[in-house]
């Protein structure tokens, strides 16, 4: 039942053709009518390339900006999140996602302690220049790492954020079905990861953390879905703190999202994490600027402004956090 591309361009056309003219009702039934029809094509064969149709989103868009009709949109919008991602081969994590700002050796440690494969690495470079960091994440690049079958690496100006470099890394593989995001100083407990793993379900929207509060976002897992349904992380929260909390309120604020919070993971992966925020214990400068950021973006958090959705003070934030580079 699927439609050709030239069959979508000459319906697109068509549809076009009524709303010059001015016969809306011509344009309307003919956009609902191929509506309809690809609905009934993704309910029976769903699948990404059928439901990449562009002519038709363009038919949808003119029809909701010409006519105000914005009851198909969201009809299209409900259809195409029918769809699943296409599954991770068992016992594989697809995206690890990882961003570091100092520390290297901490690095090293937390590739070591990986003992399922891994597809993508993905690392996020914040140390903002020259120097141990950039070394080894360059030697991984070009040397790769055991048990990984592909290193990517992200090199922002500088320090742009926890919850930039968590979208980043997500937004930058939209194919997997679900990524493990973790911070570099973290180590993985042997048979924690395939615990986890077993716990997780991709074809649902889940949210799973190796570690239990309050260092839940220093490693955890989310599928596609989740994300999909909770939206990215809040990058108004800069470089660090509260990001977490946030998103924390929007996961229990969805009770479609499933919060996976128990599993025999936590108890030896919190053993092998004692420590926590070594990056400030490796950086007295870092710690300072952490306390600054922590205190201004806990009174964000607070702010009636930032509940509102009002945009004011983005660049007063970012000007009262930047540090000399």
């Amino acid at each position: 039942m699927s439609f050709p591309p030239s069959q979508d361009q000459q319906r697109l056309e068509q549809v076009r053709q009524y709303l010059r003219r001015g016969q809306l009702a011509d344009a309307t039934r003919l956009v609902y009518g191929w509506f309809a029809d690809v609905r009934l094509e993704l309910s029976l064969l769903p699948s990404r390339e059928r439901a990449i149709r562009p002519a038709l989103w363009q038919a949808v868009a003119d029809l909701a900006e010409l006519a105000g009709d914005h009851r198909l949109p969201e009809q299209l919008w409900q259809v195409l999140e029918q769809l699943k991602p296409s599954p991770a081969m068992v016992g594989t994590i697809p995206l690890l996602g990882v961003p570091i700002v100092n520390g290297p050796e901490r690095l090293q440690a937390l590739l070591a302690s990986l003992d399922v494969p891994v597809d993508i690495l993905a690392l996020v470079d914040h140390s903002g220049g020259p120097g141990p960091v950039r070394e080894l994440l360059n030697r991984l690049e070009s040397e790769g790492v055991p048990n990984v079958a592909r290193v990517r690496v992200a090199r922002p100006f500088g320090n742009a954020g926890v919850a930039k470099a968590w979208n980043a890394i997500l937004q930058g593989f939209p194919s997997v079905p679900f990524a493990l995001i973790a911070n570099h100083d973290v180590v993985f407990a042997p048979g924690a990861l395939a615990q986890a793993l077993a716990a997780l379900d991709p074809a649902q929207p889940q949210w799973l953390p190796l570690l239990r509060r309050p260092a839940a976002f220093s490693a955890f897992l989310i599928t596609s879905l989740a994300w999909n349904r909770i939206g990215l992380f809040d990058e108004s929260f800069v470089p660090a703190y509260w990001e977490d909390t946030d998103y924390r309120d929007r996961l229990e604020a969805e009770p479609v999202v499933q919060r996976i919070e128990q599993g025999p993971w936590l108890e030896v992966m919190d053993a092998a994490n004692p420590q926590q925020s070594a990056s400030l214990a490796d950086d007295p400068q870092l710690a300072r600027s952490n306390d600054v950021s922590f205190a201004l973006n806990r009174l964000w958090y607070f702010s009636r402004r930032r509940v509102q959705g009002d945009r004011r003070g983005s660049w007063l934030r970012a000007w009262l956090l930047d540090q000399p580079r």
